[in-house]
């Protein structure tokens, strides 16, 4: 495994860890809501940079134009395979999955879907918000891509201080054939959908297969895929895989609204990401229990990932 992932893994530990070390000085019982809020606010900076981020990306726009497309349709059948074998695998329960979506005097099904899907909503217009002001605003000149580095080991920090305060624990997870196996549904849906890949777009299946082993991590695959020399899958790979990231912002919640037993759909739809960008989310959405299972599940997709792309190429 490449050093700068290896270096990169270091510092996202190190950051929880800080945290985690903070609220045992501080106390367990003191800033909890405080906490939680700077999680949130934290989200949010993140997504709007990340909105940024992509607006500096050069030619982005004509990019888009030519291979959004073909990265859209192959992000749709990677996350329809993934979901599948999430679902099909994970055990159903007899207890009362549903969580409560705030009741309304208007009990119509439109209140209903916008309760749904509302924060989801928000969320992707965060990033749109950073993605269009970029684009047509010289406000963001100023902006750097490290700048995202830092605001997640800060987001992380807040995280380790959260596991701390509602006293997470990281025991029993191998005990739990579901939560160890979630890696390996996600492989195996992922690559499930490749397999269609051919029948809507011109690349074959082993091409596929290697732009959707990023997992939601776009900028190594884009940049890794490149330096193999393919700078075209590379493209695709990238945009792929941020929209992968994207559609999770959308998924996570929407599972989140249809009851526990979906966190294995939730949790693998968000691919590498789960350690990191979408670990508040899973975590607001299916409870603290869910943390250590989604941090474990991003950490082994974020290590697999530099292993199998250049298995492809």
């Amino acid at each position: 495994m490449p050093m700068d992932t290896l270096w990169y893994l270091a510092r996202l530990a190190l950051a929880l860890a800080a945290g985690s070390f903070g609220a045992i000085i501080l106390g367990r019982e003191r800033f909890v809501r405080t906490t939680a809020t700077m999680q949130m606010v934290l989200v949010w900076l993140l997504l709007f940079f990340m909105g940024v981020n992509t607006a500096t990306i050069e030619d982005i726009t004509s990019q888009m134009a030519a291979i959004g497309a073909s990265a859209l349709i192959i992000t749709i059948l990677a996350l329809s395979g993934t979901i599948a074998v999430a679902l099909l695998f994970s055990p159903r329960s007899t207890e009362e999955e549903t969580i409560a979506i705030a009741k309304r005097k208007e009990g119509s099904l439109l209140r209903r879907f916008w309760d749904i899907i509302k924060e989801p909503l928000i969320l992707i217009a965060i990033v749109a918000a950073g993605l269009l002001l970029t684009l047509h605003t010289p406000l963001f000149a100023w902006f750097k891509p490290s700048m995202i580095s830092y605001l997640l080991y800060v987001l992380l920090f807040f995280v380790g201080m959260g596991m701390v305060q509602r006293k997470v624990s990281f025991k029993g997870i191998f005990a739990n054939k579901t939560l160890v196996l979630l890696p390996l549904y996600t492989i195996v849906g992922t690559y499930l959908g490749a397999l269609a890949v051919p029948l809507f777009t011109p690349y074959s299946i082993k091409e596929a297969m290697g732009m959707l082993s990023g997992f939601g991590w776009y900028s190594l695959s884009g940049i890794l895929i490149g330096d193999l020399g393919y700078p075209v899958l590379g493209s695709v790979s990238f945009l792929s895989n941020l929209l992968r990231e994207s559609f999770s912002f959308f998924l996570i919640p929407l599972f989140g609204r249809l009851g526990r037993r979906y966190y294995p759909a939730a949790v693998c739809s968000g691919g590498a990401t789960t350690m990191d960008v979408t670990l508040v989310l899973l975590s607001g959405h299916f409870g603290m229990q869910t943390m250590v299972a989604s941090i474990y599940h991003g950490v082994v997709m974020s290590m697999a990932a530099p292993l199998l792309i250049p298995l492809f190429f």
